[in-house]
């Protein structure tokens, strides 16, 4: 085989190293640079040195160790000039060129640093050792699980980053939430803290060692002060409710007599409802003083009457509901039910009242304030009757000038005598004089009701006519109406003239379509208008569109009334058409003991009445109010009852 044949054919762990390369010894003994050709010892030579190399003992093979020096080739061991060592292994099998250029074939190494015999130093690295291939596979395997497991940790981190990114973002995003919501009730409690400031500033500085006052509420802050002698009927009972700063006392007899007991009972549920909404209305920071204490009065007449006097103190911040009040009621103990003087006393009453009053300002020494014991009903509508006779009551400021406190004063039985149209000394029936002076219960009487008023248009043109025909008529108000500029002096002109002011309800809701407690509220919605005027609630309910059935009549607390002529005046508007159903129908036409239905908000009616009232009159009837023509009649004008003329009247709905 020829050189050139070897040479391609020489095996891969035979190439030269990059070190061997680099600096090679040529056939003539010269160095040569890397790229120049270099004789290979022949395949058969290389395997022979191989083969003679000796080993010691279980020494590894020359080829592993590495070599300090290469072998130099010529006399004497000198060493190729440029070659040095570079502490890394010999190339296996390499053959060093002689000193002659001869390749020395067959030649055992002589292992690392060693000569051979006879002087001539063996080529070193002449063992040729057979170099690994390099697990190429193994290291990319190697390369992309790292790169594999280097993207895993990367990705890893960016998550846990987002990770965090997001909860910081939360955090953050709960911290704004809680101090905007810590902001917004720092504007609505904070402020109204820093306004009470001020007032508190301008208390008197505490001492040193003291406590603030308290202002919470007790039991002292509720007394009852009204003596024994002034209760002389009933058994006292208590409504209270107690909290920290608001809070209520009411004292109330209960007398035995049912109707009566539930008509007291629900004045003290009204006084109570009607404080809880002053409360509501008024309250600010929750630590301003409300109070309500009512104190009650109660005096018996033989077995004809009882009276009960509630006086009724209040601690408000606003200055114009706090201070005193009174409220008087006198019932009738044979059937319960509630009296006026009008009831008790005959015509002319008013006028001797009204002396009797001008008389005890004289005693006093004062000053009589202007319209305040004029011959009206308006000016004695606080009173009580007892054994001694009748005592009336002038809340502070209403009676003299420059007097603040309540007044009272008893007219004597003895000089009432004249005028008493009950006999209070034995069991409270009616005299045989007509009922209050006014009407003659042996003449024919009907009673004209108008709803949905007062209306200032209309209302005061129909109280003209009826004062022109000493007629009388019952106005079933609506508290709607009743906020008017004129409501107030209308609704006092229509006592004045002895008419009689029933309750429509408040908005006018269907009594059937709405709650118990609804209906509680529009009726008292109404009294709790005209008892702020300082004039007295209403007696009776006309339920809006008549409507009612037998649970209605259980939660109103009031005799009910109904009609047996309905004009439709609200439907016609037409003043012939009313004239017609009034006084000429043959159905419909008054007769004695009806209740007539109209409405004073419409001018056609009012225009009818120019004709009806007149001619009613001149046709023998009297024209009354509802309690007047039931008291007249003999009939007790009761709660629980439905009233739709003096000869029907109901307590069962049919259903």
């Amino acid at each position: 085989m020829s050189q050139e044949d070897r040479t391609e054919r020489r095996p891969e762990n035979l190439r030269l190293s990059h070190r061997s390369r680099n600096r090679v010894q040529t056939e003539h003994g010269q160095s040569k640079e890397r790229g120049h050709t270099v004789n290979e010892v022949p395949a058969s030579n290389r395997r022979a040195a191989l083969e003679s190399q000796p080993t010691a003992g279980n020494q590894q093979p020359a080829r592993r160790q590495p070599t300090a020096r290469r072998a130099q080739a010529g006399g004497a061991g000198q060493p190729v000039r440029g070659q040095h060592s570079t502490g890394r292994r010999p190339m296996a099998g390499r053959q060093q060129a002689s000193r002659e250029g001869q390749p020395a074939q067959g030649q055992p190494s002589a292992g690392r640093g060693q000569a051979s015999g006879g002087g001539q130093q063996p080529a070193r690295g002449s063992q040729s050792r057979a170099r690994k291939p390099s697990p190429r596979g193994s290291s990319e395997a190697r390369w992309a699980r790292w790169e594999e497991e280097k993207y895993r940790r990367q990705k890893a981190e960016k998550e846990e980053q987002q990770k965090r990114k997001k909860v910081v973002i939360i955090t953050l995003a709960v911290a704004v939430a809680v101090l905007a919501l810590a902001l917004v009730l720092w504007l609505i409690f904070g402020k109204k803290e820093d306004s009470s400031k001020p007032a508190a500033a301008t208390q008197e500085p505490q001492t040193s060692g003291e406590t603030p006052m308290d202002d919470r509420l007790s039991d002292a802050d509720f007394p009852f002060t009204v003596p024994a002698q002034k209760q002389e009927a009933g058994t006292a009972q208590t409504a209270k409710e107690l909290a920290d700063y608001e809070g209520y006392a009411v004292h109330y007899p209960v007398l035995g007599n049912e109707t009566i007991d539930e008509a007291i009972g629900q004045r003290v549920d009204d006084l109570v409802s009607v404080f809880k909404k002053q409360v509501q209305s008024m309250r600010t920071d929750g630590r301003t003083r409300m109070t309500m204490v009512a104190d009650y009065e109660s005096y018996q007449t033989g077995e004809a009457l009882v009276s009960v006097k509630f006086n009724i103190e209040k601690e408000l911040p606003q200055a114009d509901e706090s201070g005193a009040q009174i409220e008087t009621y006198t019932y009738r103990m044979s059937d319960g039910a509630q009296m006026a003087l009008s009831d008790i006393l005959k015509e002319g009453y008013l006028e001797f009242l009204s002396g009797k009053t001008k008389e005890f300002v004289q005693t006093q020494g004062g000053t009589l304030k202007e319209g305040a014991a004029e011959a009206t009903e308006a000016s004695f509508k606080y009173y009580t009757w007892n054994e001694d006779g009748l005592t009336l009551y002038f809340p502070g400021e209403t009676l003299i000038e420059g007097v603040s406190e309540e007044l009272s004063c008893t007219v004597p039985m003895e000089a009432l005598s004249e005028y008493l149209a009950m006999d209070l000394a034995g069991n409270g029936q009616e005299t045989q004089a007509p009922v209050s002076g006014k009407v003659d219960p042996t003449k024919p009487m009907v009673c004209l009701t108008f709803d949905d008023g007062p209306k200032a248009s209309t209302t005061l043109e129909l109280l003209d006519i009826l004062e022109e025909n000493d007629a009388r008529a019952t106005f079933f108000v609506v508290g709607d109406a009743l906020k008017g500029k004129s409501a107030e002096a209308i609704i006092r002109r229509e006592l004045e003239l002895g008419c009689q002011v029933g309750n429509h309800t408040a908005n006018h809701e269907n009594f059937r379509k709405i709650s118990d407690e609804e209906i509680v509220a529009q009726i008292e919605g109404v009294n709790d208008v005209l008892k702020g005027w300082g004039l007295p609630a209403t007696s009776t309910v006309r339920p809006p569109y008549g409507a009612w059935n037998n649970h209605v009549r259980d939660v109103v607390q009031y005799p009910m009334a109904r009609w047996n002529v309905d004009t439709l005046d609200w439907e016609t508007k037409d003043p012939e058409s009313t004239i017609q159903c009034v006084l000429y129908d043959e159905v419909k036409k008054a007769a004695d003991g009806d209740i007539i239905l109209m409405h004073d908000i419409h001018p056609e009616t009012v225009e009818a009445c120019r004709t009806i009232i007149p001619e009613l009159k001149a046709r023998g009837f009297q024209l009354v109010t509802m309690e007047e023509m039931f008291a007249a009649k003999g009939i007790p004008y009761e709660a629980g009852k439905v009233y739709y003329s003096s000869g029907d009247i109901r307590t069962d709905f049919g259903e």
